[in-house]
């Protein structure tokens, strides 16, 4: 550059033959790049011992504990021979970044079983990985692992206390959307929507999503409120986003509607811009027994995921209410049944008379005895959940049911009676099973039983509130403790 400019230089020597100003631009510029450039590696080099802290502040919480002096040492190897391939400094920390999340320590859950015949207490680490798991679905945050490394997780006051903490984080989202999802069978709705869209006009992927997230806003509230687990029967309130209420319609879109407005206007009022899109805001309505709907079944993913192609489906809705919501089991149908048909525009007849035609065979109306009437309670809603009179037919809807006890009842608020006065124990028992199941990350066994009753008697103490089943299941040994490689069960 200096010879393009016609500057000479002094022979063997960066410097002009005479002062040039020319000379001082070029050669200033070119000081200024190479000190930044050496500031530049003066400062990779101050930070890597800090990205390398760094780095063990990540493994501790990818692992889920305090890493090993082995692990660190390796992690740190890798390091420098990466720094010795060539490799720059920004480059090797990435090498030990993706070394990291390859590790099975943070792909794979596992805990080490201990040798002998005994019954042995759980690690503080891996306590802490089984509450934060069982509760976020997640690994565990900083509280909890300076918990665990102080082993003071095995003091039932800090167990409990974390768990308090944890049930009143946001986090806690999780445990209701995969708990419930899993237990009540609708987790894979939006991967396996059994309705034909086609044949329903404003059945959106917005709606759906919004249908899908109705039970865990719900949830998420009864345990932030520790209120009792049996309002996911007979819950007179639910939250719903502004595609849901106008889906729902009547009162709860009315309601939703003025609930929105204040909202907007207590932005205004404080001169802020409305920060998002109303209709995307969650608010809780109520009056759903006077709507017709209540608690679990009249959510319109319950309804919709038990439905059929262009129909309702009675046999699946009360199949579903007797055997996964009550626990009641049932032998296969036989493999010759008759299908009814796909969609109730095209049947000749209604969903009830083709229902009592498709159970006259004995070897069918012994199961169907059992749970079609509790079907037959749910007909004021369509295949998507849309309160109705009509099928889609237009043939007027029969939802009066009679029930195993030989009762008669209407709709949802028939059914929620129903279940309330005669199977409210074997929900309360069959919830604790699924809570205590989710919990271990294991099918419930016979030794588990004891628990079990302990679960139903505090709850029944406590008035079914959510806390009283959290805190009795993560205080129990089953919960706190891992059986020993060489254990044998004893013969009764």
């Amino acid at each position: 550059y200096l010879e393009k400019m016609g500057v000479k230089l002094i022979e063997g020597e960066m410097r002009p033959e005479r002062p040039d100003d020319r000379f001082t631009m070029i050669h200033g510029f070119f000081e200024h790049v190479r000190a930044g450039l050496a500031r530049h590696q003066e400062l990779m080099q101050a930070a890597e011992q800090d990205a390398l802290e760094d780095l063990g502040g990540l493994a501790r919480r990818a692992y889920r504990r305090d890493l090993r002096p082995e692990e660190k040492a390796s992690l740190q190897e890798l390091y420098r021979t990466l720094r010795k391939q060539g490799q720059d400094v920004e480059g090797s920390i990435r090498g030990v970044f993706t070394a990291i999340l390859m590790s099975p320590d943070f792909c794979y859950r596992f805990q080490e079983t201990p040798s002998g015949p005994g019954v042995y207490e759980l690690s503080s680490d891996a306590l802490a990985s089984r509450l934060s798991y069982f509760l976020w679905s997640s690994i565990p945050d900083e509280p909890l692992l300076v918990a665990a490394e102080a082993d003071s997780l095995k003091d039932d006051s800090v167990l409990v206390s974390q768990t308090r903490r944890m049930l009143k984080d946001p986090r806690i989202d999780a445990f209701a959307r995969e708990f419930l999802g899993q237990w009540l069978r609708y987790r894979d709705y939006l991967a396996k929507d059994p309705i034909n869209a086609e044949a329903f006009p404003g059945y959106s992927d917005q709606l759906r999503e919004a249908m899908f997230a109705e039970p865990v806003h719900l949830a998420v509230h009864l345990i932030r409120e520790d209120r009792p687990i049996t309002d996911l029967l007979n819950s007179d309130t639910t939250f719903v986003n502004g595609v849901l209420a106008q889906h729902y319609g009547g009162d709860i879109a009315a309601q939703y509607a003025r609930q929105s407005n204040a909202w907007a206007e207590s932005f205004r009022r404080r001169g802020l811009p409305i920060a998002g899109n109303p209709d995307e805001i969650w608010h809780p309505v109520s009056g759903l027994l006077d709507a017709g709907r209540g608690g679990l079944f009249g959510m319109g993913v319950i309804l919709t995921k038990n439905s059929s192609g262009e129909r309702t489906s009675p046999v699946k809705r009360g199949f579903w209410t007797v055997h996964h919501l009550l626990g009641q089991h049932f032998p296969p149908p036989p493999a010759d049944v008759p299908e009814l048909p796909t969609a109730e525009k095209v049947a000749t007849k209604t969903i009830r008379e083709l229902i009592a035609e498709h159970t006259e065979n004995a070897r069918c109306a012994m199961c169907h005895t059992h749970f079609d009437s509790l079907g037959m309670a749910l007909e004021g809603f369509d295949p998507i959940g849309r309160a109705r009179t009509k099928d889609l037919a237009g043939r007027p809807i029969d939802d009066v049911a009679k029930f195993p006890s030989g009762e008669t009842g209407q709709g949802i608020p028939g059914l929620i009676e129903y279940v309330e006065k005669h199977r409210r124990q074997d929900f309360v028992r069959h919830f604790c099973r699924k809570f205590l199941g989710y919990a271990l990350g294991r099918s419930v066994v016979l030794s588990d039983q004891p628990l079990l009753d302990e679960m139903e008697t505090a709850l029944a103490k406590n008035d079914y509130r959510f806390s009283t089943l959290f805190e009795t299941v993560v205080l129990s040994p089953q919960f706190r403790k891992q059986r020993g490689r060489d254990f044998v069960t004893q013969a009764p």
